[in-house]
């Protein structure tokens, strides 16, 4: 049988991990993301306007 963590002890283990910065890589990569996001939102509110206008 294992002997398993409590949550305390995992809890007081992850507080001693330092966080660790982003590297320029994964900037890019959410930037990207949220950009390309924002951009096929913008695409679907255009295609929903035009090819199925609503009667006002």
């Amino acid at each position: 049988m294992e002997n398993r963590p409590s949550d305390d002890d995992t809890a007081r283990e992850l507080a001693k991990v330092e966080a660790e910065p982003l590297l320029p890589a994964e900037k890019w990569l959410i930037g990207g993301s949220l950009a390309l996001g924002v951009l096929l939102l913008g695409v679907l509110l255009w295609v929903s306007k035009v090819w199925f206008p609503t009667g006002s």
